[in-house]
C-alpha cells in the first residue's frame, strides 16, 4: 500500500520556521508499529495520522506519534493537521472537532489561522527550591522566581529575564537529585513573561527522542494556568503572544485567547499559522 504524506511548518508564516509536522491524511491501512516506525524515520517532533472517526461528532480521528511513542494530544499536530486537510480540500468547515486519544478537540478556522481548544490541565503542587532548580537548569541561582509546578504534563519554571531563558541548559542528573525521576526526566518548560508576552523553551521528556521542541501548542494552557496561579498573569488578560524556538533557529509564534471567571481562567484557545513545505509518499 502507498500512503501520501505532507509536511508543513506550524506556528509560523514562513517556510523553514516554526515546528515541522508530517501529516498522513489517509492512514486507515496503517498499524501502530508502522506509524511509530514512520515517525522515527521522519524524526520530526510529531507525526500525525488521519483516520475515519469512530465518534460521529468528529470530523476525523487523529493519532500522534513522536519518534519515541504515541501521544494522546499535542498542539502543533492539531493545528497542522487542520491546515493540511483544509489545503487538500478534505475539510472546509470553519468549526469542527478531531477525535484524539485525549478526547474530542475543538478546532476553529479564522481566515488562514487555526485555533484549538486544549484539554484543561491539572495543576500540581509546588516543587523544588528555586535556587536548586536554577542550578539544575544551568542558570544563576537568583534567576528562578518561585517554586516550579507540574501543570498537565509540563514542569513549569518562571525565570526572571530573557538572558536567563537563553542560558537554560538542563542537567537531568541534577534535576533527579531534587525531584522525582519521572518529573526530572519529563517535559521542562522554562518561561519568561513580561507585559502580556511570553518567551518559552520546551525540553521534551527524554522518552520522546526529541530534545528541545521548536513550538509546543499543548504547553500554552499549562503555562497560562501556571502564570495565573503565581500571579504573573493578571486576571482579565485576554490575549497572550508566545515566542518559542529562537534558540534552535526555528522561530515560532503562538497566540492565546483567555477567558476568565473572576480571577480564575475559564477557557483558553491556542492559535497559529502554517506553511506547506513538501509532499511525498511512503510504501510500507
Amino acid at each position: 500500500m502507498i500512503a501520501a504524506f505532507h509536511q508543513c511548518d506550524v506556528f509560523t508564516d514562513r517556510l523553514f520556521g516554526g515546528n515541522p509536522l508530517v501529516v498522513v491524511p489517509d492512514a486507515d491501512g496503517l498499524d501502530s508499529a508502522t506509524m511509530q516506525a514512520f515517525a522515527r524515520e521522519m524524526n520530526c517532533s510529531e507525526s500525525a495520522f488521519v483516520f475515519h472517526p469512530r465518534d460521529p461528532r468528529a470530523a476525523f480521528r487523529v493519532r500522534i506519534f513522536t519518534p519515541g511513542r504515541e501521544l494522546p494530544f499535542a498542539g502543533h499536530p492539531t493545528i497542522g493537521t487542520a491546515f493540511t486537510l483544509h489545503r487538500l480540500g478534505m475539510l472546509d468547515a470553519r468549526s469542527f472537532s478531531f477525535e484524539m486519544e485525549a478526547g474530542l478537540i475543538p478546532v476553529r478556522r479564522e481566515g488562514d489561522r487555526f485555533w484549538l481548544t486544549p484539554p484543561v490541565p491539572t495543576l500540581g503542587d509546588a516543587l523544588g527550591e528555586p535556587a536548586a532548580l536554577a542550578r539544575a537548569l544551568g542558570i544563576d541561582a537568583a534567576a528562578v522566581s518561585e517554586y516550579a509546578r507540574i501543570v498537565g504534563s509540563f514542569l513549569c519554571v518562571r525565570v526572571l529575564s530573557l538572558e536567563a531563558l537563553a542560558n537554560v541548559d538542563p542537567d537531568r542528573a541534577a534535576l533527579r537529585g531534587i525531584l522525582e525521576r519521572g518529573v526530572a526526566d519529563g517535559n521542562l518548560l522554562p518561561v519568561f513573561f513580561d507585559s502580556g508576552r511570553a518567551w518559552v523553551r520546551m525540553f521534551a521528556d527524554i522518552a520522546e527522542g526529541i530534545g528541545e521542541d521548536p513550538a509546543t501548542g499543548s504547553a500554552v494552557a499549562p503555562m497560562l494556568h501556571f502564570l495565573a496561579v503565581t500571579g504573573a498573569l493578571a486576571p482579565q488578560t485576554q490575549t497572550v503572544e508566545i515566542e518559542q524556538g529562537r534558540w534552535i533557529h526555528r522561530a515560532s509564534a503562538l497566540y492565546a485567547r483567555v477567558s476568565w471567571a473572576g480571577s480564575e481562567i475559564a477557557g483558553i484557545e491556542v492559535g497559529g499559522d502554517c506553511v506547506h513545505a513538501f509532499s511525498s509518499e511512503i510504501a510500507p
